[in-house]
């Protein structure tokens, strides 16, 4: 999905572009490996979708707004919460695996190098697939009981979001966006 979207082609954002990676990947490795048919992803990809309609109806997926936990970190709840699914957690679970799966990227900001999408998003799918089958596992290990609510997670992103300077949302002038230049313009700036 992030080569996809890199070269320009057409991509189903899931949250968003520089997030699109994280969702298919869990997908299709859970598919692969607990041999699920067609119909169990559809429910997984519905369940990742009420996850991600309630993070963006509620606060944001748009780094603009919120920085990059607004993208990644929302991808990560969804496609957690889809693989507790997967993996026959409860109703209880599921929400914990979201929760979990957001609270872990809170303040992350959003600082594509060069504007892109590439550098670091591409890196941060990875990471986040990774994290959401972390977080799905660890949940299934629990009756699903837990302190902090797949909402307040969502709340507290919203205000850590809203508290982010805007050089770190999605601005391309913080962060690794600020640090890392174009080898074209290092070169133009030793002149």
């Amino acid at each position: 999905m992030a080569e996809e979207n890199a070269s320009g082609g057409t991509v189903v954002t899931a949250p968003t572009c520089g997030s699109c990676g994280v969702v298919p990947a869990v997908l299709r490795y859970l598919k692969e490996e607990l041999k699920c048919p067609d119909t169990e992803i559809y429910y997984a990809l519905a369940v990742a979708g009420i996850v991600g309609n309630t993070a963006k109806h509620n606060a944001s997926i748009s780094g603009a707004e919120v920085g990059c936990q607004g993208e990644i970190g929302v991808a990560c709840a969804m496609a957690a919460a889809a693989a507790a699914q997967l993996m026959g957690g409860t109703e209880t679970q599921i929400e914990y695996a979201a929760e979990v799966g957001l609270e872990h990227f809170l303040g992350l900001t959003c600082d594509p190098v060069m504007g892109l999408v590439q550098i670091p998003c591409i890196e941060r799918n990875a990471l986040a697939a990774n994290k959401a089958i972390i977080s799905a596992e660890y949940v299934l290990l629990t009756d699903g009981r837990h302190r902090v609510s797949f909402d307040d997670v969502v709340k507290a992103m919203r205000q850590t979001g809203h508290d982010l300077p805007d050089l770190y949302r999605e601005t391309g002038t913080g962060g690794l966006a600020s640090i890392v230049q174009d080898p074209s313009q290092k070169a133009s700036s030793k002149k």
